[in-house]
């Protein structure tokens, strides 16, 4: 396995459609692209992406499980809302593999902090409180 260096850039606006289109072509690169935006700058139909999100953390590709995982956070952020029970269940399920552990955790993360920003405050600020070290 070979290890590329890429360089960003915004992708642009997708919808779930040209994900999947991408995929079935075998366009790796473009489907991570579409992936992206249509998380970030999808039409607003945010379950349709959710579904292909969940859809997707069980893909072949790691690379493909992993996007899945973040941008399940993505949707979080942009849209304020998801179907959280199953999300939450898919996202717990999918930190048992080690290549997408790191990115599931991150996208909790992010539901937590944009469904509920009140309880991550608190959890914050609890968590500031047991780690003397960081009182400086």
């Amino acid at each position: 396995m070979t290890h590329q260096h890429r360089t960003f850039h915004n992708p642009p606006p997708a919808r779930p459609a040209d994900v999947r289109t991408a995929l079935d072509r075998g366009d790796l690169a473009g489907a991570l692209d579409a992936m992206v935006g249509c998380a970030l700058y999808g039409d607003g139909d945010w379950r349709q992406s959710q579904q292909l999100y969940l859809a997707l953390l069980d893909h072949d590709d790691h690379q493909v499980q992993a996007l899945a995982a973040t941008c399940l956070g993505h949707l979080a952020r942009v849209h304020r809302r998801l179907d959280e029970d199953r999300v939450v269940v898919a996202l717990r399920q999918a930190r048992r593999r080690p290549h997408v552990r790191g990115t599931a955790t991150d996208a909790l993360e992010d539901i937590e902090l944009f469904l509920h920003p009140r309880r991550a405050r608190w959890r914050g600020r609890l968590w500031r409180l047991v780690r003397p070290w960081t009182w400086f």
